[in-house]
């Protein structure tokens, strides 16, 4: 009977077993939720990616409502910024003349969260080759080519901004 009771016992006072939602759960300390979210920098040939990801992210910050959003890095309490590292295209299917009828598209970026409330930022979070992709259907004789390679590049975006936010409150 004491067994029981000490298994009982150790069952009920001991902490959870670490498993949560998802969304439900965050490493960053409550009293931080002011929030700057930095441009990132586009070291890619593409010109408007950065722009495409910038909203992405800034959709994705507001709709998790976690922070308060500021338009001043000056602000802020934390800085979440990165930088755009790569966007390629690699065609995975080939038609019978062996043109590309299906393509790849893979944005990687480096990402941080920064507490930027002492004298020297500190880093909270970072991720160096954070990537998503997305395949895409071409037809090579039609006009709507690169209307197809501009829906992938939002998609691609939308899909990086909800994975890194939720990387970042989760803190994996």
């Amino acid at each position: 009977m004491a067994r029981v009771l000490v298994v009982f016992l150790m069952i009920v006072l001991s902490p959870g077993c670490g498993y949560h939602l998802v969304g439900t759960s965050s490493f960053l300390p409550p009293d931080l939720n002011i929030l700057y979210s930095a441009r990132f920098d586009n070291m890619t040939t593409w010109a408007d990616v950065d722009q495409r990801l910038d909203e992405a992210m800034a959709r994705e910050w507001a709709r998790r409502r976690r922070f308060e959003l500021v338009s001043y890095r000056e602000d802020a309490q934390l800085v979440f910024e990165g930088t755009i590292r790569s966007i390629s295209m690699i065609p995975v299917t080939l038609d019978q003349e062996g043109r590309a009828s299906e393509y790849q598209m893979t944005l990687t970026v480096t990402a941080q969260l920064l507490d930027v409330r002492g004298e020297e930022p500190k880093v909270l979070w970072e991720d160096k080759a954070f990537s998503r992709r997305t395949s895409y259907d071409v037809d090579p004789s039609a006009v709507n080519y690169f209307d197809r390679q501009i829906e992938a590049m939002d998609e691609v975006a939308r899909e990086l901004a909800r994975a890194l936010v939720t990387a970042v409150l989760e803190g994996f």
